[in-house]
């Protein structure tokens, strides 16, 4: 009964998405939102420097990784694709934050070195 009544709201693939859940998928609809959401993270990831930093580029290979066993869980274990979905999201922001915390470092040890050509340039 509750299945008819999501069924006459939603059309096209979201129908379908409704009857694959209802089916044995894992009791969830599929996590297309939550998919874009992780695509976005993992964008922003890589645009933040991540693949150029090796601590962030694993966690960005881990959350890509995530992602794509995700993508072959939809349909088959939604709870389960959504479990890999949140986890995708949260090793692409871990592997942002690594690239940025690398970033503000050398930012760091340049100034640092600046300064310390300062001291000793003023000291002669």
């Amino acid at each position: 009964m509750r299945i008819a009544t999501i069924a006459r709201v939603l059309s096209g693939a979201g129908l379908a998405s409704v009857v694959t859940a209802a089916c044995g998928g894992g009791g969830l609809p599929p996590p297309q939102t939550s998919f874009e959401q992780a695509q976005a993270d993992l964008g922003r990831a890589e645009a933040g420097g991540a693949p150029s930093v090796p601590d962030a580029k694993l966690h960005l290979q881990l959350a890509s990784e995530d992602l794509n066993k995700s993508k072959e869980m939809v349909g088959q274990d939604n709870r389960r694709a959504e479990s890999l979905l949140e986890l995708s999201r949260i090793e692409a922001q871990l592997a942002l934050s690594l690239a940025k915390a690398a970033q503000a470092q050398s930012g760091a040890d340049q100034a640092q070195q600046e300064v310390q050509k300062a001291k000793s340039g003023g000291a002669q």
